[in-house]
């Protein structure tokens, strides 16, 4: 039996002593962080499981009391505790009637869903449990009228695309505000390479089903550190590196913020400020605050009379930055525009970090899909380690393997001092966060980058989907060339990766959704990868509707 958002059963350092009745009666209680669940496992219902559909690290859940019912017998109760993780945890609790009727649990956390279940004895045992989550739980009579505000401030401006193109029946309607890579055929595809390894892997009889180390597969975290500093980078040869598979980009990140949380300063108060550029993704923000830094400031990059990164600007901001204060990058591949700098521009960037002892926290989410080249694409981090600067960097995998749900990613930390230490806090929060990262996916990129021929066939995988990349966006300047009007579209041309700008203003846009059902992000960026012979013309012919128009 499942009570779902009911107040907490048990009083402070009260034995218990509640009927069935009571418990059911109690008063629903929801404050959109913080909510109160419970269950009753008996002989009749031994099992029950608490679901949370969004996101691990947007949920926590926390056991307070298991108690037993006054109408429990003397036997010894025990229930096993099996979290999302999938460990099984037999807890001898509420035991005894008369000498342990209940037991607190301060702080025991697990990750959703989590299921309990009664092994031993009759029960009724009572399990009273605390839910925090980012999301609304429930809402009045009154707010019910607002349930279409509400989820769009929960949602980002590409979660919203995304369903608002699902609802649409137009037959011409085109996707352009994904993240994924899509094929010529209009869907994601598996690299031939990555679909071989893992029919491999799934029939090795050497493999057994068992948790990783907390820290990530070894041969992962020290293929990912060589991919992204090179075999001969210093800091490797000096031992001034680690890292740390997680689950996902966004793990990478939230891991990073934490560790910058609680050992960047000496001061624990420390909170900021993080500079992001402007624009960029839209989760960033809410990850730095999730983790307790909640000075986000920004600076200039993208310059929309340009229509490319505005150096100058984005100097200026970082030179006026406060000291020791940390700067988020894109190494390549910046999302959501696409726009990169030269080597000339970064080296000019790293001068003033230098100078202002900035902390650089690289975000590399696609290396190799930015110019084709492994080396240059990583070439921004591995400058700033050979000038001697400490950083971070966020690996992610999926869209140059073409791993999108296996959540591979990876923490690169470059230090000079104290790196047992932090790698230690790590190892702790890693714990707290997701306990232990996925597995196949990890398998997969490691088999890949150990093997001499395997990486020679991804590679030139990669290479073909910038190529093709380089090709659509050859072919829709041309085409909007053709189509006459005073602009220019040259910059859609400069390697960016997936993602590119066009400069459209607010108004444009929904032109573009409302009128055309083309989907990109509001503020005119898209993924050039969805564009395709079939859709390319009407696309062209869009866009150059938008402009021309006066609306």
């Amino acid at each position: 039996m499942l009570i779902e958002m009911t107040s907490c059963f048990i009083e402070n350092d009260s034995v218990a002593s509640i009927s069935l009745s009571e418990l059911s009666s109690s008063s629903s209680v929801s404050d959109r962080a913080c909510v109160h669940w419970g269950c009753v496992l008996s002989g009749s219902e031994t099992t029950a499981v608490f679901q949370a559909e969004n996101d691990l690290l947007e949920n926590q859940f926390f056991i307070k009391t298991i108690c037993l019912s006054e109408e429990a017998g003397d036997e010894m109760h025990i229930v096993a505790v099996c979290d999302g993780v999938g460990a099984s945890k037999p807890l001898p609790i509420a035991t005894l009637r008369h000498c342990m009727p209940m037991i607190s649990f301060p702080g025991l956390e697990l990750i959703p869903p989590v299921t309990f279940k009664l092994c031993s004895g009759k029960g009724p045992v009572f399990i009273s449990a605390q839910h925090i989550t980012l999301n609304p739980i429930e809402m009045t009579e009154g707010e019910e009228e607002d349930e279409e505000d509400e989820d769009d401030l929960f949602m980002s401006s590409e979660m919203k695309r995304l369903e608002d193109f699902k609802r649409d029946t137009h037959p011409d309607k085109v996707n352009l505000a994904g993240r994924e890579y899509v094929g010529e055929h209009g869907h994601t595809t598996w690299l031939p390479l990555v679909r071989k390894i893992k029919q491999q892997i799934a029939t090795d009889p050497t493999l057994t089903p068992e948790y990783p180390p907390i820290l990530g597969i070894p041969e992962f975290t020290r293929k990912a550190t060589e991919l992204a500093l090179g075999k001969d980078s210093p800091a490797i040869v000096e031992s001034r590196v680690f890292g740390i598979q997680t689950v996902g980009c966004t793990g990478a990140v939230r891991l990073g913020a934490e560790l910058l949380r609680s050992c960047y300063c000496s001061s624990s108060s420390w909170s900021g400020p993080i500079l992001l550029s402007s624009p960029c993704d839209d989760s960033l923000t809410g990850i730095f605050k999730a983790a307790g830094i909640e000075d986000v400031q920004h600076y200039r990059y993208w310059d929309a009379e340009s229509n490319g990164v505005c150096v100058e600007n984005m100097v200026h901001d970082l030179k006026n930055a406060p000291e020791r204060c940390v700067v988020v990058l894109f190494a390549s591949g910046h999302r959501p525009t696409g726009a990169e700098l030269s080597q000339e521009n970064w080296k000019h960037v790293a001068e003033v970090m230098v100078k202002r002892q900035l902390f650089p926290f690289f975000l590399m989410s696609a290396q190799g899909l930015g110019s084709g080249s492994l080396e240059q694409d990583a070439w921004p981090v591995r400058y700033c380690v050979s000038l001697g600067l400490e950083l971070l960097c966020a690996q992610s995998f999926s869209h140059n393997f073409g791993l999108y749900g296996e959540r591979v990613g990876h923490l690169l930390s470059v230090l000079k001092q104290n790196l047992l230490a932090v790698q230690s806090q790590a190892e702790k929060l890693v714990q707290k966060l997701w306990s232990c990262p996925p597995m196949e996916g990890a398998r997969v990129v490691a088999t890949v980058l150990n093997n001499p021929a395997n990486l020679i066939e991804w590679q030139e995988s990669v290479k073909a989907i910038v190529e093709r990349c380089m090709l659509i966006r050859e072919r829709l300047r041309e085409r909007l060339r053709l189509l006459g009007g005073p602009w220019h579209w040259d910059h859609i041309i400069k390697p960016g990766g997936l993602y590119c700008c066009f400069g459209l203003n607010t108004q444009q846009v929904e032109f573009l959704v409302q009128k055309k059902h083309i989907y990109l992000l509001p503020n005119g960026c898209l993924n050039v990868s969805a564009i395709n012979s079939r859709n390319l013309d009407y696309v062209a012919e869009s866009i150059h509707q938008a402009l021309s128009s006066q609306l």
